[in-house]
């Protein structure tokens, strides 16, 4: 889930290149997610949504933290991409490949590769990012490695903003990198149905998940020898002292993630090292944190089988193939609209 960028007015349109850029972040959008920020962090147990790990260091870090040798989602993901037979999964016609959360542009260059020059006349990249500095990057890069893709780019919330998304040319949606996982077992399944009222008979659904594994492999994967992630989990605070004006400071947490076996997922928080008083403007007085109490950043819920195809089958969809690296440490499921 990516962070949100403020500035921009509803609707507003821009040119970029030869794609087109549409925001449609509501303009109060700020006022919201400070009052969203306040509402968690007053919770029990408190938390901060993941969204907010994106700004420009945020992605910066992701970004390392996909090469670490320890992070095997992106590189097994991508080597599946890689393998993957998109010019049968799309057929000849005119189609949208809809990505949502689609952050950077690596994935999606990844299954365009697969595609012969020819082909990619039939189709439309529309990425769905509520970062728009994201979306120009990857617009601008793809452009030079893709002469001539038509992009339509849409800066929305694609969880609540789904009315967007365009509806009469044939769609191939992709949900990448196990992004499903940071939503709950209910909130996956409900969000999956929902992109489905979306879709036509013959429309696909391609979506990464990560699947369960040892418990060692899992939380070496987010608790990397050089301290990358750390640093990424700890940065939410920086993100959060911006918006919402207050004076957290990173180095009065440590950084926790560990798999939940009960929930079948990795969680991510921050944990104070001591008692905390925490000032923001926009509350009448500061609150605290005491000596071991944490923030919740993220979870990464991890998937058996039975978990991908009872998502599908929720859903109303067809599960047509189910891609997997030899170890079966991820899985890429393309699901079909069938009626």
């Amino acid at each position: 889930m990516k962070g949100y960028m403020m500035g921009y007015s509803a609707r507003d349109a821009i040119k970029c290149g030869s794609a087109t850029i549409e925001n449609h972040l509501p303009e109060t959008g700020l006022q919201k997610t400070v009052s969203d920020i306040l509402y968690d962090l007053y919770s029990s147990p408190k938390r901060i949504s993941s969204k907010y790990f994106y700004d420009a260091e945020g992605s910066r870090l992701f970004t390392e933290i996909t090469r670490l040798p320890e992070y095997y989602p992106t590189r097994t993901e991508n080597a599946i991409l890689r393998e993957l037979p998109l010019d049968k999964l799309i057929g000849s016609f005119d189609i949208d490949i809809i990505e949502l959360g689609s952050g950077d542009h690596s994935k999606i260059a990844i299954m365009l590769d697969r595609l012969l020059s020819e082909d990619l006349t039939h189709v439309r990249y529309v990425p769905v990012d509520i970062s728009q500095s994201a979306l120009e990057t990857s617009i601008m890069e793809l452009a030079g490695r893709f002469p001539g893709l038509a992009v339509q780019a849409i800066v929305a919330d694609y969880c609540h903003q789904i009315h967007l998304l365009p509806e009469k040319r044939k769609k191939l949606f992709c949900f990448l990198g196990s992004t499903i996982g940071n939503l709950n077992r209910d909130e996956a399944m409900d969000f999956v149905r929902k992109i489905t009222r979306t879709m036509n008979p013959g429309d696909g659904f391609l979506i990464g998940f990560d699947r369960i594994k040892e418990t060692a492999v899992l939380e070496k994967a987010y608790n990397d020898a050089t301290g990358v992630t750390e640093r990424f989990n700890k940065n939410i605070l920086r993100v959060v002292n911006r918006l919402i004006l207050s004076d957290f400071e990173p180095d009065d947490f440590e950084h926790k993630a560990f798999y939940n076996p009960s929930e079948r997922r990795i969680e991510m928080h921050l944990e104070a090292k001591k008692q905390l008083r925490i000032r923001c403007p926009f509350i009448e007085k500061h609150f605290e944190l005491h000596k071991g109490e944490s923030i919740h950043t993220e979870n990464s819920h991890k998937f058996e089988l039975h978990d991908i195809l009872a998502i599908g089958a929720y859903a109303g969809l067809s599960a047509d193939r189910l891609f997997s690296d030899n170890n079966a440490w991820f899985s890429l499921a393309y699901f079909l609209k069938t009626e």
